[in-house]
């Protein structure tokens, strides 16, 4: 089973879970804001991330999805709702897909395209040659997506983090999940509802427009927030804001 660590005692079930760079430690700073009378809050790593860290696996979207499952069934959580951040949105709209039958609510925050980001092979292999790389490698490219909005001290915790925080071979092993293959069908319908929390200063594909774009197709019930000045990491640069958009969502149904 994938590690984890929960926070709250409420009824509403939630699976909290994190990007590429790093386990769920993204959420530290979120996590004192966080309501944990109606809401029961587990933050979960994926295989070599986190409390999972040394665990083996093939690192797919499925294989993903079935964890979480597997992690919810030994929790006793029959429905729960699903948050997702940058990669791991992949898996939280694969459950929304293929398991509505468990899925209450679920929370995409700065998502991949549905169908990822079509890397080719060699694209494919720069990404796995940062994810195996050293402090440098990791610090140019978080500089190239992120730019000079954030400060020093930001950068340096970010790939303290990412080296302490993950196998690179399991960050590795996710590249082709969301920067090529994305979800096994792209297009197959989700009735839940879906919220999708963007930053206007995050790259181009993962903006407000651009992700209701490729969403609304799918998603019947699809609700899109954009923080004008936030980028790719809402539970960093802005945690109350991003903590009262998903309790509003998850507990009413609003945004």
């Amino acid at each position: 089973m994938i590690g984890h660590t929960t926070a709250g005692g409420g009824p509403r079930a939630v699976v909290v879970l994190h990007d590429w760079l790093g386990d769920t430690s993204s959420w530290d700073g979120a996590r004192a804001y966080l309501d944990c009378v109606d809401f029961t809050w587990t933050f979960a790593d994926l295989r070599g991330y986190g409390r999972s860290k040394g665990q083996a696996g093939h690192f797919t979207v499925e294989e993903a999805a079935a964890d979480v499952i597997d992690l919810a069934d030994s929790l006793g959580w029959e429905q729960f709702s699903i948050v997702g951040h940058s990669m791991s949105c992949l898996v939280a709209l694969l459950l929304a897909q293929q398991r509505a039958d468990r899925i209450d609510r679920s929370i995409v925050l700065t998502p991949p395209p549905p169908t990822g980001f079509g890397a080719d092979e060699a694209r494919l292999e720069l990404l796995r040659g940062v994810a195996r790389g050293d402090d440098s490698k990791r610090m140019s490219f978080l500089r190239s997506r992120n730019g000079d909005r954030l400060p020093e001290g930001w950068f340096r915790r970010k790939v303290e983090r990412w080296r302490s925080g993950a196998d690179p071979e399991a960050v590795a092993g996710f590249v082709a999940m969301f920067a090529s293959r994305g979800l096994p069908d792209p297009g197959s319908a989700i009735a839940g509802p879906v919220l999708a929390v963007t930053g206007e200063q995050d790259v181009e594909p993962m903006r407000g427009e651009a992700v209701a774009r490729v969403l609304t197709p799918i998603c019947s019930r699809l609700f899109v927030k954009s923080l004008a000045d936030c980028g790719h990491y809402p539970m960093e640069e802005a945690p109350p804001l991003l903590v009262s958009i998903m309790e509003s969502f998850l507990a009413r149904g609003r945004v």
